[in-house]
């Protein structure tokens, strides 16, 4: 598993999921594609063009560790922009729902007292080509931002 523990979590975080604000299960990351967590005009604040963020429950994973899988690592390799971010860095708290391959994660490459929140975005004049947004300096503004 990853390098990255409960531990380095923001703060913000660990409190949101204390109180169940943030999911707990994995059924409950399911339930988000059908009742959203957060509202659409709040998504595009964070990701201009996306409509519906799915919180994921911990244990959170690295890329790293999601690469491992049976048929990820060719996505990965193909479409997750490794050549910009350190996957085993790279802690995926989120995606924008079911399909759409663009993971939102905690970016831990320059320390972790503060990491940004990036996403992969496509490319809508290239649809094979992504690239890594930052979305939030900090988890904090995140978390504002989506009013969690």
């Amino acid at each position: 598993m990853t390098d990255l523990s409960i531990g380095v979590l923001p703060a913000r975080l660990n409190a949101l999921i204390q109180a169940g604000r943030w999911p707990g299960s994995d059924s409950s990351v399911n339930s988000q594609n059908l009742r959203p967590l957060v509202v659409a005009e709040r998504v595009q604040l964070f990701a201009p063009g996306e409509s519906l963020i799915c919180l994921m429950p911990p244990p959170f994973r690295t890329i790293a560790d999601h690469a491992k899988g049976k048929m990820l690592p060719l996505f990965w390799s193909k479409y997750g922009a490794l050549d910009v971010i350190s996957p085993r860095d790279a802690l995926v708290i989120g995606d924008f729902g079911i399909g759409s391959d663009a993971p939102i994660i905690l970016y831990y490459r320059e320390g972790t007292s503060r990491p940004p929140v990036l996403w992969l975005r496509w490319e809508k004049d290239e649809p094979k080509r992504t690239t890594w947004v930052k979305g939030a300096d900090d988890f904090d503004e995140f978390a504002d931002l989506l009013q969690l």
